[in-house]
């Protein structure tokens, strides 16, 4: 406990907290001494003048709370620059860290593009999602060729798959059939011979999916995929 004290009264030095404390107490007693002086001659009451000394020093402990978190001196009033220098160590760090936003950043996440009767399309999954017909599926197809649960994408530790969960078409990836496989950088997927195909694009853990965040808002997006005419 001594050496927390200590080591409070150091740093409470080296913001210059007493200092500037003290500077005030020094400037309120100057102001208050003339202030009585003055009050007398404009015919002001005594007790206005202590009620405005009373108010000074009840201000007393904000000024010392703004000289322990600001640096006040004759270039202004700044930051201290040690809380600058650890908050951008602590901004670093947090920006480091996987984040969980609707899945684990630190697994990354995938890009599902295709195009349809709308155009081009991309929605960003940061967990595992369904491809098929039914209403929980979040890549949802318009097409009877297409079994209700189809597929499933998913994360098995930084690897992220898709899986064929017995359709009656099958699934191709890359022009293969599959049972299950794992995603590469960028892979077709296709569930249907009348298509659209899929195209799943890997996002690595870190800065890509933070940026493909920015692109592509987090939440429980679904794509859906209509057949083009």
């Amino acid at each position: 406990m001594a050496s927390r004290i200590s080591e409070w009264i150091a740093e409470a030095g080296r913001r210059r907290v007493f200092r500037t404390t003290g500077v005030y107490i020094v400037a309120v007693w100057g102001i208050s001494s003339g202030g009585v002086d003055i009050a007398s001659v404009l015919g002001i009451p005594e007790s206005a003048v202590r009620m405005l000394i009373y108010a000074a020093l009840g201000f007393l402990p904000i000024v010392a709370f703004l000289a322990w978190r600001f640096d006040i001196g004759l270039t202004g009033v700044v930051r201290d620059p040690q809380d600058l220098q650890e908050q951008d160590r602590v901004e670093a760090e947090l920006a480091d860290m996987a984040t969980i936003m609707s899945g684990d950043m630190g697994t990354g996440a995938v890009v599902v593009r295709w195009e349809d009767t709308t155009g081009e399309n991309a929605s960003l999954f940061l967990d595992e999602f369904y491809i098929g017909r039914g209403a929980d599926c979040r890549v949802r197809y318009y097409d009877p060729l297409v079994s209700r649960r189809h597929a499933r994408v998913f994360h098995d530790e930084s690897v992220w798959y898709v899986e064929d969960l017995g359709s009656r078409n099958g699934t191709a990836v890359d022009g293969r059939t599959v049972e299950r496989e794992p995603l590469g950088e960028s892979t077709e997927i296709r569930v249907s011979e009348g298509g659209p195909f899929l195209w799943i694009e890997r996002v690595m853990p870190g800065e890509a999916t933070r940026n493909a965040l920015s692109i592509y808002p987090p939440g429980q997006p679904t794509a859906h995929i209509r057949s083009k005419p």
